[in-house]
């Protein structure tokens, strides 16, 4: 069986990040959490939910995603 991936990239998102990752993980089998460096409480609120979490800087959604 084929699993479900979603990509979320985030910048800063503290205000709405745990909504959307709830609302995801109804649907989905893993969550990718790529951040552009946050410094408000998006990390922390990732890693609460147990979701991957990554930091680069940002280069554009394409290559971002990528």
């Amino acid at each position: 069986m084929r699993k479900i991936a979603a990509a979320i990239i985030t910048y800063n998102e503290e205000k709405n990040i745990e909504r959307c990752i709830k609302g995801l993980l109804k649907c989905v089998d893993e969550i990718v959490v790529m951040d552009s460096f946050s410094n408000d409480r998006t990390k922390d609120i990732c890693i609460q939910h147990g979701v991957r979490f990554i930091q680069d800087k940002w280069e554009g959604y394409a290559q971002t995603k990528n």
